[in-house]
Parts: structure tokens; C-alpha cells; sequence
């Protein structure tokens, strides 16, 4: 968004018969405006809630859990709803604003499942302490994940 710097506008408001109060307070509103639009960044519980209930799949997949289907189900529809979220929080595009490019894919938050699977098979069957311990390795690999890209875009 181009703007003239304070001065200027202010020179120009002037000269049409506007008081510098009055122009202060209209580049104030139009300043909460642009600051009430800014995109806020996702917070991080959201994207630890996702990388939780990733990481709880994990830990019952190796506790061979007969049910570790409904934590996955959950955590698709989390993860939806989320990518939903990110989606719908822009602003809507006016006529008067330059072209923008739209916000890449996270790819790395899509080939992480695949990089994370792998320790289903590593550790063994059953065990409980592989299985807290490859859920909260997936948790907090995810969660940083996440953030990162979150904060990269």
C-alpha cells in the first residue's frame, strides 16, 4: 500500500480547508483501519492442538489401540477446519488494492506425515515407552513445523 508521508497529506488536507486536527484524526482512523485488516499470524495452540492428536495417532498406532482410526479421523477434521481458518482470514480483494499472489502451499507440513510415519515401524509393537516417546517426538517436530511456516508466510 503506497502513502504519502504524514507531511505531505497533511499540506494537501490544508489546502482544502481542513484543520490539522481534523486530518490527524482522519489518518488515525484510516491508520486503525489498516491495522484492523493486518493479518494476525495463527496461533501456536492451534497448530500444537494438530500436532497433538498427530502424535497421539502415532503413540496408540504402536500400542496396536483398536480404535487409533477415530484419533486419525479427528485429526483430519482438525486439520480441515484449521486450513480453513488460514484460508478465510483474508481480506477481501477491492478493486483499488495492487495484485497479490496468493500464499503458497505449506509442502512441508504435507510430506512431514510421510517423514514421521516410519516410526510406527521402528519402534516396537506394543511397547509404551517407544510409543510416549514417538508421540511427543511427532508433537513437537509437527508443532515447529507448523509455526515455522505459519510465520513464513
Amino acid at each position: 500500500m503506497l502513502s504519502k508521508p504524514e507531511s505531505v497529506t497533511l499540506a494537501d488536507m490544508e489546502s482544502n480547508n481542513v484543520t490539522p486536527e481534523e486530518a490527524r484524526v482522519a489518518l488515525e482512523s484510516v491508520d486503525g483501519i489498516a491495522q484492523s485488516v493486518k493479518r494476525s499470524p495463527t496461533p501456536l495452540w492451534a497448530y500444537a492442538l494438530v500436532s497433538s492428536l498427530f502424535g497421539f495417532t502415532v503413540a496408540m498406532t504402536i500400542l496396536e489401540w483398536k480404535y487409533w482410526w477415530v484419533a486419525f479421523i479427528l485429526m483430519i477434521v482438525v486439520s480441515v477446519a484449521l486450513a480453513m481458518y488460514e484460508r478465510n482470514r483474508a481480506v477481501r480483494p477491492s478493486m483499488k488494492q495492487p495484485l497479490q499472489e496468493d500464499p503458497q502451499p505449506n509442502w512441508v507440513a504435507a510430506v512431514a506425515p510421510v517423514a514421521i510415519l516410519p516410526l510406527i515401524w521402528l519402534v516396537p509393537e506394543g511397547s509404551t515407552v517407544g510409543a510416549a516417546i514417538a508421540g511427543v517426538v511427532t508433537a513437537v517436530v509437527f508443532t515447529a513445523i507448523l509455526y515455522y511456516e505459519g510465520k513464513r508466510r
